[in-house]
């Protein structure tokens, strides 16, 4: 039993690392240009930009979004924002719809995964169904929309030299967004091996699913309530597909997986409404099952021809091996950096504040990435009186440093962020 156990633990390293060796080149390439991305369109950028409720503010919305690096949970907070700052629930859902579904590191892996059909396929899904998804809750929407100019834009971002830009970019993309996937990409990887070593091949359209409407149907079923990021998707959608799922059926598990999950859904609701939130579902389900009946009925994809669908999985020389080796020391340092950050705001929050000033602690639930923890320091400096804060992540505690500072006043600043509070 425990030679078993060692043999199955083997298998899943070996398929981890073939994985990973499909995955570094494109996701590298990925990150670097997210992180030239970031230093053009950020949060900021799309809040200045967004214009009234129309047709030109969704598409805008739509396209700012698609390349954002951004997962369902770390969405959140800056659509949030985005609403807070006069944005109409069209374009908040737009935002909401497009930007979880792919990202520019989500894209270069698409294709080098799934080949190009789908790397096309996605962003373009994206595109349409964030348009058609914000154009109808427009048209349900009879609110009065004002737009105006975010408190928190900050006009230092635009005065520092192209180096400094540089440097954040860089920081961005290799170590920012890193830290915002590392964790999910690492399960996804487990999920994919366990898949590729237990499932047997054809199982699941053969002996489970024979129907391939049915089969989407099941799939977004699946999708709609786990939490699973856009990259992480890619190599749980590689395997799915050698063991028999339709390509639609994927595609429905890529488009909807990531727009939507249990926690997610919830903070919608306290964010547009009940009415909104449900219109959000259905027009998210609506347009997965769509795409994914158009992906089987009107495009044929060859499940063998995908890259490592047939588990021929072979190294090109140094190079595969040099990048794959970046690709892990990139994620073990990202990985490594969210450990000591909560250590170091721990020790922050008790040692380095003055003891002559005024603070309290809240406990916010919900924060999950680098975006997260932007969304409720913007939204804590926006009140009167704030000197510094110190968010933890890990904890979730966020700690307030101030004179006269009013505790319910910052409390529903960063409940309208879309967060929970202890």
């Amino acid at each position: 039993m425990l030679t078993l156990a060692v043999d199955y633990l083997r298998l899943l390293i070996l398929e981890m690392w073939s994985l990973c060796q499909e995955m570094a080149p494109f996701l590298l390439l990925g990150m670097a240009i997210a992180g030239l991305i970031s230093i053009f369109i950020n949060s900021r950028f799309i809040l200045k930009h967004l214009g009234s409720k129309n047709l030109f503010s969704t598409v805008k919305s739509t396209v700012f979004g698609i390349p954002l690096p951004l997962c369902s949970c770390g969405v959140i907070p800056v659509a949030a924002t985005l609403r807070e700052a006069g944005a109409s629930k069209g374009s908040t859902v737009s935002f909401l719809v497009s930007t979880p579904q792919t990202g520019v590191d989500s894209i270069f892996l698409t294709y080098g995964m799934l080949g190009p059909v789908f790397a096309l396929f996605r962003p373009l899904a994206a595109f349409i169904s964030g348009i058609f998804s914000g154009l109808v809750i427009n048209s349900f929407d009879d609110d009065a929309h004002s737009h105006q100019k975010p408190e928190t834009e900050k006009e230092c971002d635009v005065k520092q030299p192209l180096v400094k830009r540089l440097e954040s970019g860089v920081r961005y993309g290799f170590l920012s967004l890193p830290c915002d996937i590392v964790v999910p990409l690492f399960q996804g990887l487990i999920i994919a091996a366990a898949i590729t070593i237990f499932v047997p091949t054809d199982f699941i359209a053969e002996k489970f699913i024979s129907n391939s409407y049915l089969m989407l149907f099941m799939m977004l079923f699946v999708s709609l309530p786990i939490y699973v990021c856009a990259t992480a998707s890619i190599p749980i959608a590689l395997v799915l597909m050698a063991k028999g799922v339709s390509a639609g059926a994927v595609f429905v598990f890529l488009m909807a997986g990531p727009t939507t999950n249990a926690s997610s859904i919830v903070v919608i609701k306290n964010i547009l409404g009940r009415k909104t939130m449900f219109h959000f579902l259905l027009l998210t389900a609506s347009t997965a099952m769509l795409f994914g009946f158009i992906l089987d009925t009107f495009i044929v994809i060859d499940p063998l021809a995908i890259s490592g669908v047939s588990h021929v999985h072979t190294t090109d020389g140094w190079g595969t091996l040099t990048l794959t080796i970046l690709f892990l020391m990139i994620l073990l340092n990202a990985y490594t950096y969210k450990l000591k950050e909560g250590i170091v705001e721990t020790d922050k929050g008790e040692n380095d504040f003055d003891a002559s000033e005024d603070r309290f602690s809240i406990g916010v639930h919900g924060m999950t990435c680098s975006h997260c923890k932007e969304s409720v320091e913007s939204a804590v400096y926006s009140c009167g009186g704030v000197k510094d804060i110190s968010v933890n992540l890990k904890t979730g505690e966020v700690m307030v440093l101030g004179s006269g500072l009013n505790e319910a006043e910052i409390r529903e600043k960063i409940k309208s962020r879309g967060f929970s509070l202890d």
